[in-house]
């Protein structure tokens, strides 16, 4: 039987990114991230290749790397048709369609790139990467690594509530529609200040936070 995996979730592994620095890898994201929103189709297109490339050699399949964002890619068609709606007279504007599919893509592309650094990095890797750097600027009271790898690890953690709670509304029976959306976001969002406040205690407890 296929496992289904959590978006954003890690795999282990022993694959070149997996062994590659943290730190090359953040810096990569956000390179990727910045540059896939740079007006140009042959850098987006070029960004999206380098992507296709290196998920294979983390042995995953490129289309995976998307998983978790059919609910961005549907907001984000919803919000194309609504801005390119015209209603004196009533129509629809297809000057911008090809530029509002390329946002959409800019938005996959930098998705996907999140998706694969958390695919071959921990969130431990990520915080001892960073404290090193904090270390060598003599930011180390500042304790920026702590913050900033707690930030990032919301971002995996709020794919793992929301399966988790699609998965118990589809087991009660629970259809695709808006009562599902209407449901479980609220939930996810009181999931993740519960999540926030418990690891808020658990750093207090340890004297990691003033």
């Amino acid at each position: 039987m296929k496992i289904k995996r959590t978006p954003w979730s890690y795999r282990k592994g022993n694959s070149f990114l997996h062994r590659l620095s943290a730190a090359i890898k953040l810096s990569f994201l956000l390179v990727i991230s910045a540059a896939s929103f740079f007006p140009n189709i042959y850098v987006l297109l070029s960004i999206a290749f380098i992507l296709i490339l290196l998920s294979f050699s983390a042995r995953i399949m490129p289309w995976e790397l998307l998983r978790g964002s059919r609910p961005i890619i549907i907001f984000l068609f919803f919000l194309l048709i609504i801005q390119n709606i015209e209603f004196t007279p009533f129509g629809f504007n297809f000057l911008n369609l090809e530029d509002n599919l390329f946002f959409i893509l800019r938005i996959l592309c930098a998705f996907s790139a999140g998706s694969l650094l958390f695919s071959v990095t921990t969130s431990f890797e990520i915080r001892k990467s960073l404290a090193v750097l904090e270390v060598s600027l003599g930011l180390k009271k500042a304790n920026i690594s702590l913050s900033i790898s707690l930030m990032l690890a919301f971002l995996p953690q709020f794919f793992k509530t929301w399966e988790e709670l699609n998965l118990a509304w589809k087991g009660r029976g629970g259809k695709n529609n808006f009562k599902k959306l209407k449901t479980l976001i609220p939930l996810t969002v009181e999931n993740m200040m519960k999540y926030a406040a418990d690891t808020a205690l658990a750093m207090e407890a340890r004297g990691k936070l003033c």
